[in-house]
């Protein structure tokens, strides 16, 4: 009996050992498979994914896709199963090799050929991801791309579809809270490491970013958090004397401004003016500019004697620079010929009204962005004197600001009603186009500038140029940030330019009320009247022009209700 169990046992164990020794070898053949043959890893993957088992099933995937590279399998089902594990990588919390085969799949034949709004989905979620580990710099360079995806996001006149560019601004707007949390727009933001190049590069898509954010309007915290970096980075490596840094100040200085921090803007402006007075010396009518941004900011502080002190300086550099009677010889033929004429809901065109001066803008040395024959292409000759006309003065600034890098062009002059009727009820009810009648481009009289072939931006160094120098060709900026002329919340267009005469613009620069053009071309018979009486400075920080104006405006409306003429 006893040999019997012995013998049943010693049976048993080598059964066991047998089994031990069969699932080895299974297990090291499977192992093998799914090691070594790509096929075997993608079941694998496969059967892991189904089961919910993500991250097994992700690691799988990258061998699948590992091996097949090896043997040389780099076409389309490769690339698509990159796409594919990238996204099991994604949810099973691996960022680094998600953003890894992300990329790959960009940077490969399929990337080539994807459409734009499946490469931008891509690019967004490596953005994200690289915000959730705390990497800006990486992830501002991909929401750059997304900026340039979408235009100028002007929809109405974007070359891309209205509903791609609303899902890339939706993009954009998702990053935006995460970017707001990782650089606060104060002394908390963490120091950014790097070599120069890379750190200077870092501030150009972090400037573009910002300020893409700051035209946009909300929050506000986000576009400060970005430009505010990017300014210490330019001032840290290139100085705040250099043009750049200068640039990121101009950015940064308004948006403090809207969140209610006129104490950090200041200093900005400051820095600014002071910079370009000792590039340019200290009576350029450059520094216009930055004189009218400091007494803005200096008077909502209530610092009315530096404000007057500055003033002063600036009716000394123009009277230095154009003349102690620059306005005397303004004006009749000028409002006679619509050149001041305001133009927006409340001082509407008729349908009938076309200029009898347009010409065509090719034909006038302006580089142009579409085909030379269209009415777009044409613009007012609107000659002020013999020497002066639009034409001539708009290619004399292009010529001027053209920076390295950024080619400019006209995208848009005169709109016939017609026409601006058809963009108006392509825009619909999102505020982006004027209702036919209230757009400056019937009077032939706007330039809508383009850089690179896309809308000019307030980060691109030509819209600086613009800013210190447009109103010495006559051009003023019509539709500025913060403005309600077009019913948006992103009204702002820095593209848009009005031809109104040297002589306007430059007393526009000098007293007009900053950002607020419609109404000064509405009241500019008493602008006139007080520069050429010696009247520059307001009242007790009330514009005296502008109080009149609105006075006269509410008189109309009463007098128009008395009549029973309601809305």
């Amino acid at each position: 009996m006893r040999g019997s169990a012995k013998v049943r046992r010693s049976g048993r164990e080598i059964l066991a050992l047998f089994l031990l020794i069969a699932s080895g070898v299974y297990g090291l053949g499977f192992w093998s498979l799914v090691t070594f043959d790509p096929d075997s890893a993608w079941t694998r993957y496969e059967l892991l994914d189904e089961s919910g088992r993500t991250a097994r099933a992700a690691w799988h995937g990258s061998k699948a896709i590992a091996l097949r590279l090896e043997d040389g399998l780099d076409g389309p089902e490769t690339q698509n199963m990159q796409l594919i594990v990238a996204g099991a990588h994604d949810r099973a919390g691996d960022p680094d090799e998600a953003i890894r085969l992300y990329r790959a799949v960009l940077e490969g034949p399929m990337g080539e050929e994807m459409r734009p709004a499946d490469e931008m989905a891509i690019v967004y979620r490596i953005a994200d991801l690289h915000l959730t580990q705390g990497r800006v710099v990486e992830a501002a360079s991909l929401a750059v791309r997304i900026v340039e995806a979408a235009g100028a996001g002007h929809v109405a006149h974007s070359r891309v579809p209205d509903a791609e560019t609303a899902l890339y601004t939706d993009y954009l707007d998702r990053l935006s809270t995460d970017l707001r949390g990782l650089l606060p727009p104060n002394d908390r933001r963490p120091p950014i490491a790097g070599e120069t190049p890379d750190l200077l590069v870092a501030a150009e898509n972090m400037t573009t970013l910002g300020a893409y954010y700051a035209a946009r309007g909300t929050p506000p915290e986000t576009a400060a958090g970005l430009l505010s970096t990017a300014y210490d980075l330019r001032a840290s490596l290139l100085g705040i004397d250099h043009q750049d840094t200068i640039h990121s100040a101009l950015l940064l200085g308004p948006v403090y401004e809207r969140m209610g921090q006129v104490d950090k803007a200041v200093p900005l402006y400051l820095d600014a003016f002071h910079a370009q007075e000792r590039t340019y010396g200290a009576n350029h009518p450059v520094l216009s500019l930055y004189i009218r941004l400091l007494v803005s900011a200096y008077e909502e502080q209530g610092r009315m004697t530096e404000a007057e002190a500055l003033n002063l300086h600036m009716r000394n550099i123009f009277s230095d620079a154009f003349g102690a009677r620059r306005y005397a010889a303004n004006q009749d033929r000028d409002r006679t010929a619509d050149i001041n004429r305001p133009v927006s809901e409340a001082f509407p065109l008729p349908a009938s009204y076309k200029p009898d001066d347009l010409v065509a803008a090719g034909a006038e040395a302006i580089p142009l962005s579409k085909l030379p024959h269209l009415d777009e292409m044409k613009i007012r000759m609107a000659s002020i004197d013999e020497t002066t006309s639009m034409p001539a003065s708009l290619s004399a600034l292009l010529s001027q600001c053209e920076q390295p890098g950024e080619a400019l062009s006209l995208r848009s002059g005169y709109r016939s009603y017609d026409t601006q009727a058809q963009l108006y009820r392509r825009a619909g009810p999102k505020g982006r186009v004027t209702p036919p009648g209230t757009s400056e481009h019937q009077l032939g009289l706007a330039a809508d500038i383009d850089v690179n072939g896309r809308f000019m931006r307030a980060s691109d160094r030509a819209y600086r140029c613009f800013e210190e120098n447009a109103f010495r060709y006559g051009f003023i900026l019509t539709y500025p940030q913060g403005n309600d002329y077009l019913g948006a919340d992103d009204g702002f267009e820095p593209w848009h330019w009005r031809f109104v005469g040297p002589r306007t613009a430059l007393l526009y620069r000098e007293i007009g009320p900053l950002g607020k053009p419609q109404e000064f071309l509405a009241a500019l018979p008493c602008y006139e009247e007080r520069a050429m009486s010696g009247l520059f400075l307001s009242v007790e920080g009330r514009d005296v022009c502008l109080d009149t104006l609105a006075s006269e405006t509410t008189a109309q409306d009463d007098k128009a209700k008395g009549r029973g003429e309601t809305g």
